[in-house]
């Protein structure tokens, strides 16, 4: 075990009047450090992370989806900072919060699949934060997320709908917390449900009072089916969790799925409502709230209705929205192409911190230039993704304009976004010179990550998690 070395800074002169602040580095192999200066307070004293999980941005009214599906996101956006071009860096639960937690990829924190360990030294934000004196929690919505999250300073979890982990969270925020400052991770999990809740909600009326052979035709075109048309999608089948494959019989059975991803939506923006409540209750002073989802889902889109095989942006576009509960943010909407390896050093610099790393490693960029309303220009920024590891390797890098998907052979695809928006027309061959450029970028970040692997290519999963995982459908 490689050993974890953290020295103490004081903030003051005698430490006086907040906890010490502490530089974290690893003696060994994990390749990112983070140092305190003795400078600032931190920006905000207490920060909550929500993630949601199985939210594609489309369906974030916010972000145009003509339903109301997300009211109080919205008004979080409106008094706040969206951005409008986020990405996920992997369509996997585990994954991608280890990337959020560590502002690495995959390819480096070694979290392949769900029900996975994060590496015991890995330098995450629960370690920042602690480092920062603030007391850390996570409260999610599934127990193999346990795995991820042993670097805080309290974890609970539930497998219930969301208003239960609102109840673990306000728990700990009115019984087991002990200060002022905190750092809290908080997971739904709901809307990953849509294909059973269809199932059971046939007979519900949907969100909002439209016309259903309109509202179809605006889900042709919203989710890029116009391509395959309706008979296309017809030929499609919903995996559902037990393995068993329904086949779509009809249009209006198609919106019903949708009705039900959107409701679950719906149900899981009144959770965090509820949470927003329950911290502000508390009356301890601002908030910073960043609010994102680990991945999207394929809804039929590119003939797939899940997450997991593909990483077309159905699958990797996801909200991400920031807001300081005193109005501190904002109002502003940023149009930069942005991933989520840019939470860490985002916060980490938000606590005043520096983030060190050999050169390029750390793909992430602060985002608070952006926060603070400066001019920015990262018009020639690439963003990097991965498929979970499902056999054959297929990776991205998107830039503004383009977007390649790279299967380490035959196959690859080249999309621009600027006029293809839903990547129906691969155009490899004829955009060669923009292609090369992506590729030769892809490869060397390629060959960075891969030198600084911290995982190993298979990890033995407890019983306990890999039952949790068969009744989720993600083992067979």
């Amino acid at each position: 075990m490689r050993a974890l070395l953290v020295a103490a800074l004081c903030l003051h002169s005698a430490c006086g009047g907040s906890e010490p602040r502490q530089a974290l580095t690893v003696a060994g192999q994990w390749p990112v450090a983070v140092e305190f200066p003795r400078g600032p307070e931190p920006r905000y004293e207490r920060v909550v992370l929500v993630t949601i999980d199985t939210l594609r941005a489309d369906h974030v009214s916010a972000y145009g989806y003509r339903r109301k599906t997300t009211p109080f996101l919205d008004s979080l956006a409106e008094r706040g900072v969206l951005f409008t071009r986020a990405n996920a860096t992997v369509a996997h639960t585990a994954p991608s919060h280890s990337s959020m937690l560590t502002g690495l990829p995959t390819l480096v924190h070694g979290v392949r699949h769900n029900g996975y360990k994060l590496d015991d030294d890995a330098i995450d934000l629960a370690r920042v934060f602690g480092a920062a004196g603030f007391e850390t929690a996570a409260c999610v919505n599934e127990r193999f997320l346990e795995r991820i999250a042993h670097s805080f300073g309290s974890v609970h979890w539930s497998r219930k709908r969301g208003w239960e982990v609102v109840q673990l969270a306000e728990t700990w925020l009115t019984e087991e917390r002990r200060g002022g400052r905190f750092f809290l991770w908080f997971h739904l999990f709901d809307p990953h449900r849509w294909k059973d809740f269809a199932v059971e909600i046939q007979a519900d009326p949907p969100l909002a009072d439209e016309d259903p052979e309109e509202f179809a035709a605006y889900l042709m075109e919203h989710h890029g089916l116009q391509k395959m048309g309706v008979e296309g999608l017809l030929a499609q089948r919903i995996e559902m969790k037990d393995g068993k494959a329904l086949q779509l019989q009809s249009l209006a059975q198609y919106v019903r799925f949708i009705d039900a991803y959107d409701k679950l939506i719906r149900y899981a923006d009144e959770q965090v409502e509820q949470l927003y409540q329950a911290v502000e209750a508390l009356g301890l002073g601002p908030t910073l709230w960043i609010v994102t989802a680990d991945h999207g889902e394929g809804l039929a889109s590119h003939g797939h209705d899940t997450h997991i095989w593909n990483i077309y942006q159905e699958q990797l576009h996801v909200p991400l929205l920031f807001h300081a509960s005193d109005g501190s943010l904002g109002p502003g909407r940023v149009d930069a192409v942005v991933s989520h390896l840019d939470l860490f050093p985002t916060l980490v610099e938000s606590l005043g911190g520096r983030v060190q790393a050999p050169e390029g490693l750390l793909d992430g960029r602060s985002l608070w230039p952006f926060l603070r309303g400066e001019e920015v220009d990262w018009a020639q920024r690439a963003v990097f993704a991965q498929r979970k590891p499902l056999g054959d390797t297929l990776y991205s890098l998107q830039s503004r304009r383009f977007k390649l998907l790279d299967k380490q052979n035959d196959g690859d695809e080249f999309y621009d976004l600027s006029v293809d928006p839903y990547e129906l027309e691969n155009r490899y061959e004829e955009l060669a010179v923009e292609r090369a450029a992506l590729a030769r970028d892809l490869e060397q970040r390629l060959r960075l990550f891969e030198a600084h692997d911290q995982g190993m290519d298979e990890q033995a999963v407890p019983e306990d998690m890999l039952e949790e995982l068969r009744d989720l459908g993600y083992v067979r």
